[in-house]
């Protein structure tokens, strides 16, 4: 997680690390479109609060910037599902609950 993240993001690329992706959460709003459609063909999303998400038009046309809320619905609570099933973490640890 990081405040602000100017070129930080390609160090995730640039240093090696392999994944299918990466989230990096940030509340920065400076995030220029030339830098998302980079993040993309890195596999990097964008994790950021939905007050920022809805105002930036960069950051709503941009399929790799979710907002925290999705993030942890559609990217964090399956996950832990399926680790639960394959015996990594406790069964009763799975499934953030994101109904109020």
């Amino acid at each position: 997680m990081k405040r602000t993240l100017r070129e930080r993001w390609s160090q995730i690329v640039t240093e090696g690390t392999r994944g299918l992706g990466f989230y990096l959460a940030t509340i920065d709003e400076s995030i220029s479109a030339r830098d998302l459609g980079e993040m993309i063909h890195s596999r990097i999303n964008l994790v950021v609060p939905t007050r920022i998400k809805d105002v930036r038009p960069e950051y709503l046309d941009a399929p790799n910037v979710i907002s925290f809320e999705n993030f942890f619905r559609f990217h964090v609570d399956p996950a832990m599902d399926r680790w639960g099933a394959a015996g990594v973490i406790q069964p009763s640890h799975t499934a953030i609950s994101t109904d109020k």
